[in-house]
């Protein structure tokens, strides 16, 4: 959600306990509010905390950029960036997003761990003893590819080099692909689940699964991941302007080469009609399922994954939210130091 400000377009951030009053953030500590906003505004730092934190992090710095020209001219943007916010955290693990890198890695590799008992529930008494012993090793080794594929694509923004985002796609991809091959060996080539249609087989379901897990790592960590990591290393060097201009989709803005930008509003609008496609498609499924020992089972690791799946989804947009309005702020924080 966004809100007019002095002619730009500033977020709401959702961790205020009011957003519509988080676009005065900046304007207040620059002291360019009219005094009935700043009353409205000091009223509401006594109920949020995240604003009164913002605040008390920004004011000291901003006092002196705001008032010492002699000082505004003598400090590179540059220093600007690593002072104010967002750009000096690029050298930081992970570009400074090490929770939100985490947490979607873990919540990655628990689908293809859930995806993989899902897959061998109907004959449990079977496979789940072997299924479980394997468990650990699937969630390692997506674990550290995915963590590797970050990793990567943060190192190659740290240090100017263009392709980070192909190195973390392509790692993510061959070690999905990989992961796949290795579990053939183990899961049968013929079905499992037991249906009145006719079924996957247990390789194939699999793979059907990857197939809708890979693109969701991909469309909503790699890419937003990667773009905000390039906007980091963009205000470290100074290029306030054009990712201001960029962020708020002024016509002239030009994106850099392999940083493509997809707005929160793409992402939901992708999200939601996945997830409206997904309660016909598993309605279908349960309601074709013949009955047997371990369908109670099966129907629960479905609707795990299912769970996890959007789990997933939801944190990328609330951390790709959050970013996109930490960039924003501190470009506003910079131009309104030199104004």
């Amino acid at each position: 959600m966004k809100t007019e400000m002095k002619g730009e377009l500033v977020p709401q951030d959702p961790r205020c306990v009011d957003p519509a009053l988080n676009r005065f953030l900046t304007d207040y500590c620059f002291a360019d509010l009219t005094e009935r906003d700043r009353r409205l505004f000091e009223a509401h730092l006594i109920d949020c905390d995240f604003c009164w934190e913002e605040v008390q992090r920004l004011s000291s710095a901003v006092s002196v950029l705001r008032f010492d020209k002699a000082l505004m001219r003598s400090v590179r943007p540059s220093d600007l960036s690593l002072l104010l916010g967002i750009g000096g955290r690029l050298g930081w693990l992970f570009a400074g997003h090490a929770r939100h890198v985490i947490a979607a890695c873990v919540l990655y590799s628990l689908l293809y761990v859930v995806g993989l008992i899902t897959e061998v529930s109907y004959a449990f008494d079977k496979f789940g003893g072997e299924a479980l012993k394997l468990a650990p090793l699937v969630f390692l080794w997506t674990a550290a590819t995915f963590l590797a594929a970050a990793f990567l694509d943060w190192r190659a923004a740290s240090v100017g080099r263009r392709g980070g985002l192909a190195l973390s796609i392509t790692t993510v991809t061959v070690a999905a692909v990989a992961l796949y091959a290795a579990l053939c060996f183990f899961l049968p080539d013929q079905p499992i689940t037991q249906m009145r249609i006719q079924a996957y087989t247990a390789q194939g379901a699999y793979l059907k699964g990857i197939r809708y897990t890979l693109p969701l790592a991909i469309i909503f960590f790699c890419v937003p991941y990667h773009f905000v990591a390039i906007q980091q290393a963009a205000l470290r060097a100074g290029r306030h302007g054009a990712v201001l201009a960029l962020l708020t989709e002024q016509k002239w803005a030009v994106s850099t080469p392999g940083a493509f930008y997809v707005t929160v509003r793409t992402l939901w609008l992708i999200l939601l009609a996945a997830v409206l496609a997904s309660i016909p498609m598993t309605s279908h499924l349960f309601d074709n399922l013949e009955p047997a020992r371990y369908m109670n089972l099966f129907t629960h690791m479905v609707q795990i994954r299912w769970l996890l799946y959007f789990g997933l989804g939801l944190e990328c947009l609330a951390w790709y939210s959050r970013a996109l309005n930490d960039l924003k702020t501190e470009c506003l924080a910079v131009r309104a130091g030199y104004s």
